[in-house]
């Protein structure tokens, strides 16, 4: 029943042989037991082509939130190859250019929307709607090092970086996670974050190696607690920036926290302290406010730290800034004279997907250890927590999306009417945005520039990388030197254009 070498995924194989009708995943209401999951899972492993002993491409997972989404993902894991997740709503050049960069010619269907994968063969499983026993899982021949998965971040060539990350990678992670969120049979997860990122794997895989049950539902960002109550979630892995503005929501609406909620892990932005009063006004002293810190490099997770609730030691005096945590079990680090954080261990990524430069320059040796250098500028508070300082290149976070300014001034610089452009992050009340500043060519009317810039960017930028505001202004900021100054011009134009709006 069980595959051979995907041991991640050997305890959602027992589940499904022992208690087939557990529900696994709540679908918007459409219950489905780990009996037929397993079975959906199994159909897409004996679907795509075998594991071999050559490197192959990546299989392209057309995702769009959903159980299916779930079952094929983990179908392609359990037969031992890699998955490149195809985002519905992203632009068809976008998910074309993917498609040609890593030569997939195969591409997982979970729904028609609309958009055709231009690969030699479309797999369309049966997704039956019951399947009491599930049949049995072939050995896939799956070796650690074999890529898992394959995520593009943002690149400041203008061209994002595709990176792989091993099975061992998963193997390694995916045990601590479901200790320290302490998922188990009589769990309830939230599948808050859609497949295209590593985020969901953080939800799906301690869920259903834990025989736990996880809920999909649509309504969940606009109505997180309704639907927390109904569903009676116990865990929810959400984005910082969510967290900022659904605490200040429920404090303004006097509302408090579902009851079956145990813990919420947050990540991805700084937390801010006034909110982290203002949770606790909300009267969660018996809810665990982990804080969580990692790269798509590392593999979901490589630091944590309860910041409230039973088990929350008492914050070290960090200067305002509260710690994004400890590393796990299985994650070494170090930190050089100038403050920048490497990462080591077994959830490191094999590297950028035919970008040996780029692996490289982020992948280092050290007293015989393989490095990630993450690029961000920390400091070790008492008692080892480690607090984010800074960056030491271009890369901010923007609603958990890593976004390399650099790239983004490419993409609109290249836009008709541009002549230069500075990116930037805008940090609101609650949460980040993404903002870019431009001087428009002589002759061009600025709003015409701004349209032709956001009909551009819809067709051909996934959607993090596009500015939430565009502004023309005179000229940029500069520092002594002739660099153009990105904050500096924040700071100058932001609040008069806002002023406009």
């Amino acid at each position: 029943m069980q595959p051979s070498g995907i041991h991640f995924l050997e305890p959602f194989f027992e589940t499904a042989r022992t208690d087939p009708a557990r529900p696994a995943v709540v679908d918007n209401g459409l219950v489905v037991g780990y009996g037929t999951l397993a079975a959906w899972v199994l159909e897409v492993a004996g679907a795509v082509e075998p594991r071999t002993d050559t490197p192959q491409p990546p299989v392209g997972v057309v995702v769009h939130h959903s159980a299916r989404d779930v079952a094929a993902l983990l179908g392609v894991l359990a037969a031992g190859r890699a998955y490149v997740p195809l985002e519905a709503g992203h632009p068809a050049a976008v998910l074309d250019a993917v498609l040609a960069r890593l030569e997939v010619r195969e591409a997982v269907a979970t729904a028609d929307t609309g958009w055709q994968p231009a690969v030699a063969r479309v797999l369309r499983p049966r997704w039956a709607p019951s399947a009491p026993a599930p049949p049995a899982a072939r050995d896939s021949g799956v070796r650690p090092g074999d890529p898992a998965y394959v995520l593009f971040t943002s690149g400041s060539t203008g061209t994002p970086k595709g990176v792989v990350v091993p099975h061992r990678a998963l193997a390694a992670v995916v045990p601590p996670l479901r200790d320290l969120y302490g998922i188990g049979p009589h769990s309830t997860v939230l599948h808050f974050h859609g497949a295209g990122g590593d985020t969901s794997l953080e939800e799906i895989l301690p869920t259903l190696t834990g025989g736990a049950t996880l809920v999909v539902d649509d309504a969940a960002r606009e109505a997180f607690a309704q639907v927390a109550a109904e569903q009676e979630v116990t865990v929810a892995v959400l984005p910082t920036g969510f967290w900022h503005s659904l605490t200040g929501d429920l404090l303004q609406q006097g509302a408090g926290l579902p009851p079956s909620l145990r813990t919420v892990v947050i990540g991805g932005e700084a937390v801010r302290a006034d909110m982290l009063e203002r949770w606790r006004l909300l009267g969660a002293d018996g809810v665990r406010l982990l804080n969580t810190y990692g790269s798509t490099e590392t593999a979901l997770v490589t630091h944590a730290v309860p910041l409230a609730g039973p088990d929350a030691p008492e914050l070290p005096d960090t200067g305002g800034d509260l710690p994004i945590g400890l590393p796990l079990p299985h994650v070494g680090q170090r930190i050089d004279d100038t403050g920048e954080l490497y990462v080591s261990g077994p959830g490191l990524a094999l590297g950028y997907h035919g970008a040996p430069g780029a692996t490289a320059a982020r992948f280092t040796e050290h007293a015989g250890t393989r490095w990630y250098r993450t690029g961000d500028l920390v400091s070790e508070a008492p008692g080892g927590a480690l607090v984010f300082r800074g960056r030491s290149d271009h890369q901010v976070k923007i609603r958990g999306h890593r976004v390399d300014l650099v790239h983004v001034e490419a993409l609109v610089g290249a836009c008709a009417g541009v002549r230069e452009v500075a990116a930037a992050r805008v940090d609101r009340a609650e949460h980040s945005t993404l903002a870019a500043f431009f001087v428009p060519l002589p002759g061009h009317d600025p709003r015409e520039v701004v349209t032709g810039v956001r009909a551009r960017l819809a067709g051909t930028a996934a959607p993090q990388l596009v500015p939430s505001l565009l502004v023309a202004v005179p000229h940029l900021e500069r520092t002594h030197t002739g660099k153009v100054d990105r904050e500096a011009t924040r700071d100058r134009y932001l609040a008069t254009a806002e002023a406009a709006r």
